[in-house]
C-alpha cells in the first residue's frame, strides 16, 4: 500500500494554491487527455470484447473521454470566475434545457482539503476520472483513487490521463480488491470516501462506526423508471419514444445506472400497443452483446423470470400480463439489458399521480427518472410538471437521455438532499451550488440535429470523437470536424 503522507503534503499545498495555479495544470490536464483518448476508448471496448459491435465505439466516446473533457473546460471556465460553461451546446443541443433547483449546503459537504479515497466503478471509464478531478478541484484535495478490478486493463490509460496530478503527488492510483479498499478507507490520513458502486458496498460503508468522521458520499444507481404520459402522440413521436427507451436499455449492455428499468404505462392508454410493438422492434434491431460485468447473468435471469443465454444477451422487454403491478420486484437494480413494463391500473386523470406514488413505493433508489410526453405539451402541462415535482429522483429526463445530466458536467448528479441513506449521498459537478434538489432535463422528442448517443446517428463515434477533441485543443480543423460528422448523422 502506497503511503498517504505524500498525498496529504501535497495537498496542503494545493488548498493553497490561486487560480493561476490551477489553469496551469488544467491545460495539461487536457492535454494529456487529448493524447491517451484513442486509445483508451479503444482499449475499454476491447476489455468488454465489444470492438467490432456497432454504435459500441460511440458509446465508450460518450461514457468516457468526452464527459472528462467537457469537465476539464468548465472547471477551466469556474477557475475563471465565469461559472461552469462549455461551448457548442446551443448548437448541438438545440431545443435542449437544464433547470437545476439546489438547496443550502448540508454540512456534510462544507469541509474541503484533505485526503480523500475515490472508489471507483468499473462500468464505464469516466466515473473514476470524473470522481478524481471532483475532488482535486472542488474540494481541494489529493486523491488515492482504487478502480474497479474491471478497469485492470485499462490502468496504464487512466494514469496517463491523469499525469500531470500524478506527477505532483496530488493523485495515486492504487489497483486491487475489496481488501484493499476498505483498508484505504480506515486510513487514518483519509479524510473523505467517495464511492460509486453497488449500494451494498456503500451501505457497509455509510454503517461503519470507524469511518463516520470521515466524509462519505456515494453514488449507487436505481431501479431506474420510465414513464409514457398516456396522451395522445404522432406516430413519428411513438417511434422516437421507442427508439430511446430500445436504446437506453441497450446501452453498455445494460451495465449502467442510466438504463431503463420498469416502463410505466397507463391500462387504459389507446396507444398502448402500439408503443410496445415499436418497442419490441427497435429492441430486436439491436445487436445482443456478451456481457462484460459479472452480475449481467444473474440479473438478466431475475429480471426475465427464465434463464440467461449462455452467449451474448439481447436487449429485452418483458411485458405486463396483467399482474406486473403487485409482483415486481423494484428493490434492487438490476444490471441487465431488461425493459420490464408495469401497466397501472390508472386512467389519464390519474397517472400523475399513480406513477410517483408507483415510483417511491415499489422502485429502489433516487438518481434518475424519465418521463416521455409529446413534444407540445412537455414544457407546459400542468399533470407532467405535477408529475415530475413528485418523484424522488434527482435528475428528471423529459424526452431525452439523463445521461445528459451525467455527461454535461455543467449540473449536478447525485441524489436528492434527504434521500434514504440506502440510495446514496451527495451529488458532483455541483459547483458550490448548494446540496441537489433537482435536475429537470428536456427536449423535443425528434430534435435536429439527431443526437449521438443514438444509434440511428450514422456518424456517432466520429462526432463524439470530434467533439472531445475540439473541447480539449480547440481549433478551425477540429470545429470543423464536429461540423461535418455532428450535421450530417
Amino acid at each position: 500500500m502506497p503511503p498517504c503522507a505524500p498525498l496529504q503534503r501535497a495537498a496542503g499545498a494545493w488548498l493553497a494554491a490561486g487560480p493561476a495555479a490551477r489553469l496551469r495544470v488544467l491545460a495539461e490536464l487536457r492535454q494529456s487527455l487529448d493524447h491517451v483518448a484513442d486509445e483508451l476508448v479503444l482499449a475499454s471496448a476491447a476489455a468488454k470484447g465489444w470492438r467490432d459491435l456497432p454504435h459500441a465505439t460511440a458509446e465508450e466516446w460518450a461514457s468516457g473521454p468526452l464527459p472528462v473533457a467537457r469537465f476539464l473546460v468548465a472547471l477551466a471556465a469556474n477557475c475563471r470566475g465565469r461559472g461552469p460553461r462549455v461551448p457548442f451546446d446551443r448548437l448541438f443541443l438545440r431545443g435542449h434545457s437544464a433547470a437545476v433547483a439546489t438547496l443550502p449546503d448540508a454540512p456534510h459537504r462544507r469541509h474541503h482539503g484533505g485526503l480523500a479515497l475515490v472508489l471507483g466503478a468499473g462500468n464505464v471509464t469516466a466515473t473514476p476520472l470524473l470522481d478524481t478531478l471532483e475532488q482535486v478541484f472542488l474540494h481541494q484535495r489529493a486523491v488515492l483513487l482504487k478502480p474497479s478490478p474491471l478497469h485492470t486493463p485499462l490502468l496504464p490509460h487512466l494514469v496517463a490521463a491523469l499525469r500531470p496530478l500524478v506527477e505532483r503527488d496530488l493523485v495515486r492510483i492504487v489497483p486491487g480488491g475489496a481488501e484493499v479498499a476498505q483498508r484505504l478507507a480506515h486510513d487514518p490520513l483519509v479524510d473523505a470516501v467517495h464511492l460509486t458502486g453497488s449500494a451494498t458496498t456503500w451501505l457497509a460503508l455509510a454503517q461503519d462506526a470507524a469511518l463516520q468522521p470521515k466524509q462519505l458520499t456515494a453514488e449507487v444507481g436505481c431501479c431506474t423508471p420510465a414513464m409514457v404520459l398516456p396522451a395522445v402522440f404522432a406516430d413519428d413521436e411513438l417511434l422516437a419514444i421507442a427508439r430511446q427507451l430500445a436504446a437506453y436499455v441497450a446501452t453498455n449492455g445494460g451495465a449502467t445506472c442510466l438504463a431503463p428499468r420498469v416502463l410505466l404505462t397507463a391500462r387504459g392508454w389507446p396507444q398502448h400497443e402500439r408503443l410496445l410493438d415499436l418497442l419490441t422492434a427497435e429492441l430486436a434491431a439491436l445487436p445482443a452483446r456478451q456481457p462484460f460485468h459479472p452480475s449481467v447473468r444473474e440479473h438478466f435471469a431475475s429480471a426475465t423470470g427464465a434463464a440467461a443465454p449462455a452467449g451474448p444477451l439481447p436487449p429485452t422487454l418483458v411485458r405486463d400480463r396483467g399482474d406486473q403491478a403487485t409482483t415486481l420486484d423494484g428493490s434492487r437494480e438490476l444490471f441487465a439489458p431488461v425493459l420490464r413494463e408495469v401497466m397501472l391500473p390508472a386512467d389519464v386523470a390519474d397517472f400523475a399521480s399513480a406513477a410517483p406514488a408507483f415510483v417511491r413505493e415499489r422502485c429502489f433508489g433516487a438518481l434518475s427518472a424519465y418521463v416521455f410526453a409529446p413534444t407540445t405539451i412537455a414544457r407546459r402541462d400542468r399533470g407532467l410538471q405535477e408529475l415530475v415535482r413528485a418523484l424522488p429522483h434527482g435528475t428528471v429526463a423529459i424526452n431525452t437521455w439523463t445521461g445528459l445530466g451525467y455527461g454535461l458536467a455543467t449540473v449536478p448528479w447525485g441524489v436528492p438532499a434527504g434521500a434514504a441513506l440506502a440510495h446514496g449521498r451527495g451529488s458532483v459537478r455541483s459547483f458550490g451550488r448548494g446540496d441537489l434538489q433537482r435536475v429537470v432535463l428536456a427536449a423535443p422528442l425528434r430534435p435536429w440535429p439527431r443526437p449521438p448517443w443514438l444509434p440511428q446517428h450514422r456518424r456517432a463515434a466520429a462526432t463524439l470523437r470530434a467533439l472531445t477533441r475540439c473541447y480539449l485543443r480547440p481549433g478551425a480543423t477540429r470545429f470543423a470536424a464536429v461540423l461535418c460528422h455532428g450535421l450530417r448523422p
